[in-house]
This record gives C-alpha cells, structure tokens and sequence, in this order.
C-alpha cells in the first residue's frame, strides 16, 4: 500500500524541497542516459547494483553528498522498476522517459 501526500510546505521548508526534486530528477536522468548509451555485447550490464554503487562513489566526489542520499537511492530504484515494468509488459508500460524540471517534479521516500 502506498501513500501519496501533497506537500504545503512553509516559505524556509521550499528551497530543500525543490533541492530533493532536482536531485531525484537528476539522478533519474543520469541512470536513464547509462541505460541508454549501453549496448548488446558488453560484459557487464546495468542494473540497480551497479548505478547504486556508482552513485556512492559519487556522492563521495561530487556535489550529489549535499543532498539525500535516501532520496537519491530511491530514484535509482524507481528507474530500476521502470524499465522492469517496461521489459515485462511492453504492451502495458511504456519505455522510460527523461524527467523534465517544473514537469515532472516529485521524489519518493520509502521506509
């Protein structure tokens, strides 16, 4: 079961929020070009392990440190779910698609 809630949040509590919506859309986007730019043949294929663990090395070096890591996480995961659904039931789902600011602005937190 799921809850889905809509946010009224106080004019301090705003920018967080909108700093967690462009990090679960960037991270989305990222995995969903490795996904893409990858092709038949290579060794190694992409998963949620593999884009998990190159999201910790990267949080580590980059910018991305700032922001949730929860959040994040989750993005990886609900891509991850995408392109599952997708594979499984290409008459039902579509491919996954990039995310777009002031779009499709949203994270999840699970737990």
């Amino acid at each position: 079961m799921s809850i889905r809630e809509r946010l009224y949040p106080r004019d301090e509590e705003l920018p967080i929020l909108v700093q967690h919506c462009s990090d679960a859309r960037f991270v989305w986007n990222l995995g969903l070009e490795q996904r893409n730019l990858w092709v038949t043949g290579r060794s190694q294929k992409i998963t949620y392990n593999t884009q998990a663990k190159e999201l910790t090395q990267s949080r580590k070096e980059t910018w991305l440190e700032e922001g949730s890591a929860a959040i994040q996480q989750q993005a990886l995961r609900d891509l991850d779910r995408a392109f599952q659904n997708w594979w499984g039931r290409p008459d039902h789902f579509k491919r996954p698609t990039w995310r777009k600011a002031e779009i499709n602005e949203g994270f999840a937190i699970r737990d």
